[in-house]
């Protein structure tokens, strides 16, 4: 657990001038050595994949830290789990994305032995493709270029602020705002939301952000 701990401690604000900030470090580095395991579990509980749980619970501690000023701290495991079942579904869903534009998910579809099921495979991947292209549409086109080139081609915060011509801490800002739009209009597909179809057949139902 220490990688963890040096990752998750990195993500906190420099607190060293202000005693008001020191007491809330201290209050989330107590929250982190009593709960991290219990994380864990839950993630793991939750379907979190195995490979991929050190990273969840990081981002589950790093939301913590910042909403550790708006806790009661009169129920920190109800409020941690919250925030790890919203973590591990919001993974999901990015790990959803990925999937369907990857190289390695386009080759291995494409070159599926013929047992009856490989163009069945290979429409559901293109209608996938087609969806996730229809809700990245609907995304401010800078915040949208930035969520692209970090989720799914990789890059990081600094190689985008270069392309992008902007600080990199705009990079960031504009990645936290766009994984939010991107799972809200997710969030509305899975209700049936169909970002696909013609406008005059969804009126009323676009997404409201």
């Amino acid at each position: 657990m220490a990688g963890l701990s040096v990752s998750v401690n990195s993500g906190l604000p420099n607190c060293e001038d202000s005693s008001s900030h020191l007491v809330r470090r201290t209050r989330f580095l107590t929250l982190y050595d009593v709960w991290c395991e219990s994380v864990l579990r839950w993630i793991r509980a939750l379907g979190g994949p195995e490979a991929d749980r050190e990273d969840i619970a990081q981002e589950v501690f790093l939301v913590a830290s910042r909403r550790l000023h708006a806790f009661d701290g009169s129920n920190p495991a109800a409020w941690l789990y919250r925030i790890t079942q919203r973590q591990v579904r919001d993974f999901r869903r990015r790990t959803w994305i990925k999937r369907i534009f990857t190289r390695e998910h386009t080759d291995a579809v494409d070159t599926l032995p013929d047992d009856g099921f490989g163009p069945a495979r290979t429409l559901e991947r293109k209608q996938n493709q087609r969806v996730v292209q229809a809700l990245l549409s609907k995304m401010n086109a800078d915040r949208r270029a930035a969520f692209v080139l970090f989720e799914i081609d990789g890059l990081s915060g600094e190689e985008i602020a270069k392309i992008q011509g902007v600080p990199v801490n705009t990079v960031w800002k504009r990645l936290h705002v766009a994984r939010k739009e991107f799972l809200a209009l997710v969030a509305r597909y899975e209700r049936g939301y169909d970002p696909t179809a013609p406008l005059a057949g969804r009126r009323g139902n676009a997404p409201r952000m």
